[in-house]
């Protein structure tokens, strides 16, 4: 055998072996998955809105001058409310990491730890001039388990003009 003979054939070799190895690389599986869906009342991370009212004028001197006339003032300065709770029902305590919400809604928090069995609510306020058609916040929670997003509709009604 001549030598270009012997260097053609181990050419051919290395050839072989690359492309066999690349070819093992890729692998095709079928797996189905299933996921479950219950309702908020029966998940164990339950991010719900709480329904606002937002009274006429809130957020207005007027509104501000009533607050500062009378203890009892049903409507709150600046459209402060209650606005989304967060419930823990896991056997570990969770921490809610973020928040943010559609232009109009403004909740401040800091990082919030949310102990096993109990909930915890967010208050924000409400600048009905400013607010999204269908409002909604994002809030992000971590585990020791589990990172998880959710999308909640808020359910913030403005007076009408």
């Amino acid at each position: 055998m001549s030598a270009r003979a012997g260097i053609a054939l181990i050419a051919v070799a290395i050839a072989l072996l690359i492309t066999a190895s690349a070819g093992a690389s890729v692998v095709s599986m079928d797996r189905s998955i299933a996921v479950e869906v219950v309702d908020d009342e029966d998940a164990n991370v339950a991010v719900e809105a709480v329904e606002a009212d937002v009274p006429d004028h809130a957020g207005s001197e007027n509104a501000t001058e009533s607050a500062n006339e009378s203890a009892t003032d049903a409507a709150a300065p600046l459209g402060e409310r209650e606005l989304l709770n967060v419930t823990n029902r896991l056997n570990e305590d969770i921490t809610v990491t973020e928040i943010e919400t559609s232009s109009g809604v403004k909740i401040e928090f800091e990082e919030t730890e949310v102990e096993s069995g109990t909930f915890t609510e967010f208050e924000g306020t409400v600048d009905c001039e400013e607010l999204e058609e269908e409002p909604e916040a994002t809030v992000k929670l971590d585990g020791s388990s589990f990172t998880s997003s959710h999308i909640v509709d808020l359910e913030v009604t403005c007076p009408s003009d």
